[in-house]
C-alpha cells in the first residue's frame, strides 16, 4: 500500500434464501456492492488512512476494498 493508491469499497453481498427452490436451507449470496472510492493519503505499518473521493452508498467497518474496475 502507497500513498496515492486509489482502492474500490465494496459491501458484501448479503445471504438470502434461494427464491427458486423456496427451501430455507437453501441459500443464494448476492454479489458484492459497490460503495465507493478511496484514495490513501497517510501508510503505516499496519493501518492506512484514505480519504473517500466517491460514495454510493454507507461504508462500513470491514466493507473489503480492491482495486477499481476500469
Amino acid at each position: 500500500m502507497e500513498v496515492g493508491h486509489v482502492l474500490a469499497v465494496y459491501r458484501a453481498g448479503e445471504t438470502i434464501r434461494d427464491p427458486v427452490t423456496e427451501d430455507p436451507k437453501d441459500t443464494v449470496t448476492l454479489p458484492d456492492e459497490h460503495a465507493g472510492v478511496v484514495l490513501v493519503f497517510r501508510t503505516f505499518d499496519r493501518l492506512s488512512y484514505a480519504l473517500v473521493m466517491e460514495a454510493s452508498r454507507p461504508m462500513h467497518l470491514y466493507d473489503k476494498v480492491r482495486r477499481p474496475e476500469r
